[in-house]
């Protein structure tokens, strides 16, 4: 396996690097440093003093310290340069591309999350959302999904089993505009291998609650 080492000053070369093992990795220039972007929207760590600083919260974070990794210090640049929650990785993780890869990840879905979240939350009504209106709203409330929050709790696939118990229309068209809202995106726009993923889940969810299962379709959502 090739050995992932990091150069000291050529942040080029950081990002070929990274890219051999997620890919579409670009850099920012920072006032200090570097802010190492995926696909030039998340940025999931940094570069600064010739180490790579990856972003970790909770179960990431403990992960990365479980490893030997330590969090940024102030005091390894100035006092007024703060950034609160990226560790430094070891030469021992620089060292291991599957390790690496991994938690680079996991960052990444960790970013992606909060992002959704933080979207979400500033929406209050269920008709605001992507690809809902009133008539969808009218039917969650119905079966006791009255705002955003209850739904992401409930998820997708179990607010279709809810409507499917109180015999309300709970098409896959229905579901998945439900996903694409809880996803913040189109439901227009789902890849064939996202659509086969996301109705063999709802499958195996309606199969334990004694529903049939949907049959795959390519049928332009409604």
């Amino acid at each position: 396996m090739k050995v992932l080492t990091i150069p000291n000053d050529n942040i080029i070369r950081v990002c070929n690097l990274l890219n051999q093992l997620i890919g579409d990795v670009t850099s920012k220039n920072l006032f200090t440093g570097y802010g190492l972007f995926h696909k030039d929207k998340d940025m999931f760590a940094v570069w600064i003093n010739n180490k790579v600083y990856l972003r970790a919260k909770g179960e990431l974070s403990v992960k990365l310290k479980g490893l030997g990794c330590k969090a940024f210090a102030t005091n390894e640049l100035n006092k007024r340069f703060v950034l609160s929650d990226y560790y430094a990785l070891t030469e021992s993780i620089l060292k291991d591309n599957v390790l690496m890869r991994t938690l680079i990840i996991l960052s990444i879905t960790q970013i992606r999350k909060e992002k959704l979240e933080s979207a979400l939350s500033k929406i209050g009504r269920i008709r605001d959302l992507p690809n809902l209106s009133i008539k969808y709203e009218r039917a969650l409330k119905k079966v006791g999904i009255d705002n955003v929050d209850i739904l992401q709790q409930i998820g997708a696939e179990n607010a279709i089993v809810r409507l499917k118990k109180a015999d309300i229309g709970a098409t896959e068209a229905f579901y998945w505009r439900l996903r694409g809202a809880l996803e913040n995106r189109n439901c227009e726009f789902y890849t064939e291998k996202e659509k086969e993923k996301g109705l063999n889940k709802l499958n195996e969810i309606l199969s334990a609650n004694g529903f049939r299962r949907c049959k795959r379709t390519l049928k332009k959502v409604e």
